[in-house]
Formats: structure tokens, sequence, C-alpha cells
């Protein structure tokens, strides 16, 4: 890794889809970063807004900006295409209704490179821009300023984006990483993994990351039936991966937890799971994918319990 004095490139990747409203507000946050040299590559995923035709202008206005489109194919697909086509030693991936505070990027290179770490992680809040409204700010359980393995930061039970840190881009050739493609949920899976690849990693006790929570058009927040099927079959799958790493590389505690969560999850859906078509789909994955072998590998009596409150909360409070 090279020395803060040789300034290494940082290549922001910032995957899009039907983000009119508020790419320039994102971009413009990385714009204004502290650190550079800064590299922003724009991944349109089939966009049928104005949202490509947005990225292209902003490129004329600013140089360090390369955009590149593809069919929709989902936000894997997107951000393995900025990774294939990234010239930094160091990464970042920031979601396009997202936007960041000044010295974020600064910061977190600066624990990457001088502490040698494969990656550096920040707190990143819930926000509300039509309200004008910030909301919980998720500060992990994980220590700040150690220096820890990734086994060790995976047992705090830390946050499982790919947006909140900087990430050395040797270390993530060095296991031939990718994200998963074609899948939602697929973040427990990619970070878990990135996270239990990891040698040397630290968070910093600052929150410099902006989630925006009104964005209706987010996967999120869509409610469409199809898209609640594969939503939960995808959990499913992902489970499933998550089962066959840990026992690639032989880990246990909070990877199992986040395998049955996972599972519950795509189960214990109280207003989609009475519709005959997603019962149906779930049931007949669970099958191909052997959910309660695996279930029956992971639980625990505390998983049980922990999981088990949140399973009942939803089924009283009638919420997915």
């Amino acid at each position: 890794m090279e020395s803060m004095n040789e300034k290494a490139l940082l290549s922001v990747i910032v995957p899009m889809y039907n983000v009119e409203k508020y790419l320039k507000m994102c971009i413009d946050s990385i714009e204004k970063q502290t650190y550079s040299p800064i590299e922003i590559i724009l991944v349109d995923d089939g966009s049928i807004d104005r949202t490509l035709q947005i990225a292209y202008e902003l490129s004329e206005q600013f140089d360090n900006i390369k955009v590149f489109s593809q069919e929709n194919q989902g936000q894997g697909k997107a951000r393995n295409t900025g990774l294939s086509h990234a010239k930094g030693d160091l990464i970042a991936f920031i979601d396009s209704d997202d936007f960041i505070e000044p010295n974020m990027m600064a910061d977190l290179a600066a624990h990457v490179m001088n502490q040698n770490l494969d990656f550096a992680e920040c707190s990143y809040q819930d926000v509300y821009c039509e309200k004008n409204k910030k909301s919980y700010v998720y500060f992990s359980n994980v220590p700040a300023n150690e220096v820890m393995t990734g086994r060790e930061f995976f047992e705090h039970h830390p946050i499982l984006s790919p947006c909140n840190r900087v990430y050395c881009h040797q270390f993530l050739k060095g296991f031939h990483f990718q994200f998963t493609e074609n899948r939602y949920a697929e973040d427990a899976y990619d970070i878990s993994n990135i996270i239990l690849h990891a040698k040397r990693v630290m968070r910093v006790n600052q929150c410099y990351y902006y989630y925006r929570r009104d964005n209706f058009g987010s996967t999120r927040n869509n409610k469409d039936v199809a898209h609640k099927i594969k939503l939960g079959c995808d959990k499913l799958f992902i489970a499933a991966k998550l089962n066959r790493l840990r026992k690639e590389l032989n880990v246990h505690g909070y990877i199992s937890n986040i395998i049955v969560r996972n599972i519950l999850g795509a189960i214990c859906t109280p207003n989609i799971f009475k519709i005959y078509e997603y019962r149906s789909a779930i049931f007949k994955d669970c099958r191909k994918l052997q959910i309660g072998q695996i279930v029956h590998e992971n639980i625990s009596f505390g998983i049980f319990c922990a999981l088990f409150v949140v399973a009942i909360k939803k089924c009283i409070l009638n919420k997915d």
C-alpha cells in the first residue's frame, strides 16, 4: 500500500437505477471530499428515467467521472462492472440516493494506508430528506480505533453494508471477490465474505454516511407481490450460500445468527405469507435448498430466543 505522501487513487463506485431526483446530491458530496485523487465510476443499471442523461451531464462537468451503462441486471452486477473498471488502489461504494460527509474518504483512506488495513469503516445514519429529518445512527458494536482481524471484527456484529467503508483494492483482488449478482439481500453474504477474509480492519467512531430512507422507488420500499416473492426466495438462497461459506472457512458464531435470520425473514412475513403464490415459492425453495437441514445446523438456544422475539414482534405488529 502506498504512503499518504504518494496519494493513492481512490475509486468510488456508484451503481444507479432510477435516481434522477437524488444523483446530483450524491455526486456533489463525493466531489466535495477533502481526499484526492478520486475517480468516480457511475454504472447505470438500465434506468428508465433521466438518470443516465444526468450522469453524462455530470461527467462533462467533472473530469474525474466515468459513466458505464448496462441492461437491468441488479445492483450486484452494477458494482462488479464498476470494480472491473476501477483503477484505484483504494475502493469505496456509495449508493446513488445516499450522500457522505466531506471528510469520510480522507479519514478512512488514511487509516487503510497508514496502518496497512484491508478496510476501515465508519457509522451511518438514516435520513428522511423530504422531511429534513435525521434518524437512527448505526454505531455497530465493534470497538472503535482498534485494529483486529476480520473474524474478531465479525463477532462484534458489524454493519453488513458495503457503503460505509474504504477498502484496499489489492485485498479484494486477493480472494477474487465479486458481488452476488441478480439477488436481493446479497449484502448479508457479500460483506460477511469480505469481513471474514480480512486480516487487519478497523472501525472509526465517526458517522460519515447518510442512508436515504424516503426513496420510495428503492428495493427496500417496493411492495409489489412479485418483488416480495423474489426477495423471500433470495433470502433463502443467501442463507444457503452463507452456510456454505461457514463450512468452507470453518467459522462459527455470528454467521449462524445471520443464516437463521435470513430464513426467518423469508418465512415470518405475515402480510405476504398468506398469499398462496408466495407460500408456494417459499416452500419450493425450502425443499430445494434443504433449509430445514441448514436451520438444524445453525440454530442454538441463544439464537432462537433472540430471533423468536423479533418474529413475534413482526407477527403482533403485522409487518413484513
